[in-house]
């Protein structure tokens, strides 16, 4: 993804039907969200508290490091912050 992208957002097309939902991207804040690892706990009770203390092992995290994106949406949206990875590239520049 980079700038001048046309992109649509990845639920529009389960939720409407269409791509009503389409802008341009503006700019691309590289690793803006997320992080790599995280601090995990392997075997947690049901009914007992988690406490900082109680730390196993470091893990990777689900979703990893996302870009944050500005996009000028082609409807009265205006401009908005989105995650890339809520974001589809329908053509690209």
């Amino acid at each position: 993804m980079k700038v001048g992208d046309l992109v649509m957002v990845r639920c529009a097309r389960k939720m409407f039907g269409d791509d009503n939902r389409m802008g341009f991207v503006m700019r691309v804040d590289a690793q803006h969200y997320g992080s790599n690892t995280a601090y995990k706990i392997s075997h947690v009770e049901r009914g007992h508290c988690i406490r900082s203390n109680m730390v196993d092992f470091i893990g990777e995290t689900a979703d990893g490091i996302r870009d944050r994106v500005l996009v000028l949406w082609n409807d009265e949206g205006g401009w908005e912050y989105c995650e890339s990875t809520d974001l589809e590239v329908v053509s690209e520049s």
